[in-house]
Order: structure tokens, then sequence, then C-alpha cells
């Protein structure tokens, strides 16, 4: 590196402007390399948040047929599934639903059915009445528990008495019918990327991860923020799975 000195000045000045010139060019140096280390950091959050991405979209492809619906499996390993809407109701109980398998139903308005597939045991069906309560309308309105009832498929019909209408997503159910009390607590759960909620007992037997949720007074982003943090799941897949209405996390 080639250095021009001042032959008018002292040998002593000369330097100390080398001096002051070399601490600039480190000072422009080390920014330089402080800038460079940023990019670092955000070319390797890119590829992280790319490798998550990617994740994400193979999940969505290769989701399974009942992932549509509200979904999980009972601790004794029965598929369930549930209502999100009006029109996934209707899908739910005319396609999905055979003739003698257990249907269940929040004694609320507006709530989702749930459909217990394959024969029914006596703890899949305390779960499933769990389910249909914590998805229901009571879990918005903060309540702690509400009544559940069910009945196989074939009792149910969108047949309405003479002068009455029965709505998109609701269905009339003719004979006898039993009825179960659903706590509302539910649990989130996460396995091999896929996200669910449900009974606590059902979720815990089948999640590798965890977290039990309540009626509660914390914002639908809180919440599904903080359980995506807890869960290293994406939001989008915790905010598919939770509960509408507001909730607190118990642990």
């Amino acid at each position: 590196m080639e250095v021009e000195l001042d032959t008018d000045r002292s040998a002593a000045r000369n330097a100390s402007e080398l001096f002051e010139r070399a601490k600039k060019l480190e000072q422009k140096a080390e920014k330089a390399r402080e800038v460079l280390r940023e990019l670092e950091k955000k070319l390797e959050r890119m590829g992280e948040r790319e490798v998550r991405v990617k994740e994400v979209m193979k999940i969505k492809k290769e989701r399974e047929w009942y992932e549509k619906f509200r979904w999980f499996f009972s601790s004794t390993g029965k598929l369930v599934i549930g209502g999100r809407d009006a029109t996934s109701n209707e899908v739910l109980m005319k396609k999905h639903a055979g003739p003698e398998e257990l249907c269940f139903h929040a004694d609320i308005k507006g709530a989702p059915f749930f459909v217990l597939k394959g024969g029914a045991d006596e703890e899949s069906v305390r779960e499933v009445v769990q389910a249909a309560g914590i998805f229901s309308k009571a879990w918005s309105a903060g309540y702690g528990a509400v009544d559940v009832f069910y009945a196989p498929r074939e009792r149910f019909t969108k047949q309405a008495p003479s002068g009455e209408y029965i709505g998109k997503g609701a269905f009339m159910v003719y004979g006898k019918k039993d009825w179960g009390r659903a706590e509302l607590r539910a649990a989130v759960g996460v396995r091999e990327g896929r996200v669910t909620c449900g009974p606590p007992a059902a979720i815990e037997a089948w999640a590798e991860k965890s977290v039990l949720i309540e009626p509660g007074d914390r914002k639908p982003g809180e919440i599904i923020r903080e359980v995506a943090k807890r869960l290293d799941a994406e939001p989008e897949e915790v905010q598919r799975a939770l509960p509408p209405g507001r909730s607190k996390i118990i642990k």
C-alpha cells in the first residue's frame, strides 16, 4: 500500500495524520463488518422462514380429507370431525356421518355438529360431548359448561314440522337422544407440524406438545401468538384450530 507524505511537514505531523486516517478507515471497516453481520443474520432468518413456509405448504398439500373440518382423535384412537360453519355442518351430516354413527350438538343456537366415526366407546363419547361444547357459542359467551345432546345420525332430519323451516347447517332430531355436560376447557396440540384443538385428554394423548386453554378475556390475536410460540407452530395453523372468541391460557 502506498502512502503519500507531505515533505513540508514534520515526521511527527505526518505520523499523526496517518494515524487519524487509519483510525477512520478502521471505523469504516468496523461499520462495514457490522452491516455484513446484520445481513448474514437476516439471510439466516430468511432461510429459516423459507424452510418453515415450505413445511407449512407441505402440510397444507398433504392435508387429510377430514382436516377441512374440526378434527381430533379421541384418547382411544377414534376419529372425530366437526363442522366449522353452516356449509361444513351440512356436508358433514349428509356425506360423512354413517346412519348409526353418533352425532353431537350443544344445546345452544349456532353450534356445530360433531360426528364420532366408527363404533362408540364411553371415553370417546365423553370427549366428543366436550368438543361439541368447546366449539359452540358457549365458549365466546364465557360459559363454564354447556349441555350437549347426541343420537345416531339416522334420527336427524332436514324435514321440518308443518309451518317451520330448517336452515342451512341445521337438523332436527326425532326420538330418543342422550345428554352430556361439556366442561369448557380445551387443549391445543401439535404433532409433526399439524395443529388441532379439542378435549384435553384426547389432545394430550395425541400431541407432542400441548397448551391448555379455557374461555377468558384475552384477545384471539394474543392467544394465537403465545400458543404458536409455545408449540413452535405457525400462527395460521393455531388460528385455524382455536375455538372462536376470547380465551385464556391455563398452562
